[in-house]
């Protein structure tokens, strides 16, 4: 089986990795531009380039795959897989191969249907996730379920750590799921429309911590977004970030710090959280001892939002 293969972060190169070691024909790999650089300002490849080249896959990257349908064609795919691709895809790009194109989509479809499913459902307060391979179309995830499996959400688990669960998980569903797809074995379900929800693009001010919230929400904020954009407040005007933390149910004024017994408290609209790993802006990330005894907090700081 001849297959295109369409991604660009961490979270589908093990798709990617388990097509190769099943021995499919991978015809390109597809991935957005690199855009990322590193401290120096260099561009850094995109997770699933690096892997297409060290593996002697072609890649292609395209600002607009709309615009490059006919190369797509010459490539002759009977089957093109997208996973975390980052672009739309029009009617004409969907109709390429005659078996269509499968997408691993990290949520239990319909739900969090859109670009940050991995997050959102640790916003939510998500117990449980899972990932979907979905026919497409050109809806934003509308398309028809082919398979699902359900994923635990602990609550340790941050946006990298589950989201590298749900990849793991996506890949084996996907090399469970397509031999049968491909041989017209399974019957393809409908989505409920009526019970889907959308989760939008995160930007960097999303990680903002608004102290009036409960601890909870919280506490789910700084897990959703670690390591991107990082949940962070401003102490004395300086960006803080808070990698992790802890609930608890001690009240008090929201935003305004206590220090005890070697920890710091965080006082919430309703309880308060305990930050154990935290960092300054040009330091590296310490844990909150470290950091306490290199930096005294009065009697009366407050966190704020700006």
């Amino acid at each position: 089986m001849r297959l295109i293969f369409m991604g660009t972060p961490e979270f589908a190169v093990p798709v990617l990795d388990t097509l190769f070691a099943r021995g499919y024909e991978i015809v390109a790999a597809v991935s957005q531009p690199d855009r990322e650089k590193d401290k120096k300002g260099n561009l850094l490849e995109t997770p699933v380039k690096n892997y297409a080249l060290s593996h002697g896959i072609l890649c292609l990257q395209y600002d607009k795959i709309s615009q490059h349908v006919a190369e797509l064609r010459e490539l002759k795919p009977d089957i093109m897989i997208t996973a975390a691709y980052g672009q739309l895809l029009s009617d004409e790009v969907l109709g390429v191969p005659p078996l269509g194109i499968l997408n691993v989509h990290a949520s239990l479809l319909p739900k969090y249907r859109g670009s940050s499913p991995v997050q959102s459902a640790i916003l939510c307060g998500e117990t449980e996730t899972g990932v979907t391979i979905m026919k497409t179309e050109s809806g934003m995830d509308t398309g028809d379920i082919v398979s699902v499996k359900k994923v635990k959400i602990e609550e340790t688990d941050t946006a990298d750590s589950l989201s590298g669960k749900l990849s793991e998980a996506g890949a084996k569903l996907l090399s469970e799921t397509l031999p049968d797809y491909a041989a017209g074995k399974i019957a393809l379900k409908k989505q409920n429309s009526d019970l889907a929800t959308y989760c939008k693009k995160i930007t960097k001010s999303d990680g903002i911590i608004n102290w009036n919230l409960s601890a909870r929400e919280i506490a789910c904020k700084i897990r959703a977004y670690n390591s991107w954009p990082v949940a962070t407040s401003y102490l004395h005007g300086v960006a803080f970030k808070i990698y992790e933390a802890r609930e608890c149910e001690i009240c008090g004024t929201p935003g305004a710090v206590t220090v005890k017994n070697g920890e710091m408290i965080v006082a919430c609209g309703a309880g308060s959280i305990k930050p154990t790993v935290v960092q300054l802006p040009g330091k590296r990330a310490m844990n909150i001892a470290e950091f306490l005894r290199g930096h005294k907090l009065e009697e009366g700081t407050v966190l704020k939002n700006a």
